[in-house]
């Protein structure tokens, strides 16, 4: 499919159990780019089991903060996370803005039975079962800047990688004359 020719920040956002860090893994593999997640960094940040806001806006703060640093040696970057909120999706266009990164996101959603049997099961880097889910669902605020919607299922990761790669060939020749290689 191929990698990204000059550096780009997608960030991969969704409700828990969606699919959005396994994707999100899989498409920084894809195009050549490091990965962030909000679990792993919560995880090392000794912030397990801490869900007040504050404590989540820490976690994207230190996010932002790695992004920066990511940003300087000229890597493209997938960031993963519900990025519900729009003050935090805010934080990562105003870094786009200011740099050279051009800024994709991409919504992974699901359907509902699936996400209950996903949050069913213990995961490595996140404790998110169905209440935190339905709890985030209701404070999802609308995602008003373009963006891509993949719906997961267990069997279609190279469909919506495919279909990811596409989007944002499809919008960084618009935007500006480079593209992705491939």
């Amino acid at each position: 499919m191929g990698k990204v020719s000059k550096s780009i920040l997608v960030i991969v956002m969704g409700l828990p159990g969606s699919g959005k860090s396994f994707f999100a893994k899989n498409l920084a593999k894809e195009i050549g780019a490091e990965y962030l997640g909000s679990d792993e960094l919560r995880k090392e940040l000794g912030l397990m089991g801490n869900y007040q806001l504050g404590i989540k806006l820490s976690v994207y703060e230190e996010m932002f903060n790695r992004a920066k640093k990511i940003h300087k040696s000229r890597k493209s970057l997938v960031l993963d996370g519900t990025f519900y909120l729009q003050q935090v999706r805010d934080l990562f266009y105003f870094l786009s803005k200011t740099t050279s990164w051009q800024c994709y996101i991409i919504h992974v959603t699901a359907p509902e039975e699936l996400i209950a049997k996903r949050l069913s099961k213990p995961r490595e880097d996140s404790e998110a079962d169905l209440e935190v889910y339905q709890k985030i669902k209701s404070e999802f605020e609308p995602i008003l800047e373009d963006h891509l919607i993949i719906e997961s299922t267990d069997t279609n990761l190279d469909e919506s990688l495919k279909k990811a790669v596409k989007f944002i060939r499809s919008r960084h020749g618009k935007a500006r004359s480079q593209g992705i290689d491939g």
